[in-house]
């Protein structure tokens, strides 16, 4: 017995060819669905207000690393001593005085940043400086920089800065 011949093709896609266009279909769809999607949250203001907090609190930890890294250089030249005020840093150890705002404060204060001067025997954990500027989600963030130089903000994540620095609990020598 012969087998039956399978009739020959005529044109048309093969299954495989339509799974694949299909496939892609939809992917097309869901990569435009999330453009839209991104495009309306994008124009939101909370969106804005929410990236626009974002970058104030990273500007202003960048100024309070500097104001951190002036008091390390009056500290190199005053014999150890930290400094009565932040006022005295500027302009010879902090060049710009403008540093000493926070960018989310509003008032005509030259210093947003609040001072905490150790004593000989703070520990390497005291809180050196403190923001209070920021709300996020109508809640304060608070920024600290710490004795040691790092900087504690956003729900108590720590951030190391340049120095390779480690919290040392209270009564151990940190150095």
């Amino acid at each position: 017995m012969v087998p039956p011949e399978i009739p020959a093709r005529r044109g048309g896609w093969s299954c495989w060819t339509v799974g694949l266009l299909s496939c892609l279909g939809a992917v097309a769809l869901v990569i435009a669905g999330l453009a839209i999607l991104f495009i309306y949250v994008a124009r939101r203001p909370e969106f804005k207000q929410a990236m626009s907090a974002g970058v104030q609190m990273a500007q202003c930890q960048q100024n309070m690393l500097d104001v951190y890294q002036a008091i390390e250089r009056y500290r190199q030249r005053n014999s150890g001593q930290y400094p009565k005020g932040l006022n005295e840093l500027a302009p010879r150890y902090l060049a710009e005085a403008g540093k000493l705002k926070c960018p989310a404060d509003l008032t005509d204060k030259p210093v947003s940043y609040r001072y905490f001067k150790p004593t000989k025997d703070s520990p390497e954990t005291a809180p050196l400086l403190q923001c209070d500027h920021h709300k996020m989600m109508n809640q304060s963030v608070p920024i600290i920089v710490l004795k040691n130089g790092q900087v504690l903000s956003t729900g108590g994540r720590w951030q190391e800065t340049e120095r390779d620095t480690t919290p040392v609990p209270s009564g151990q020598s940190g150095r």
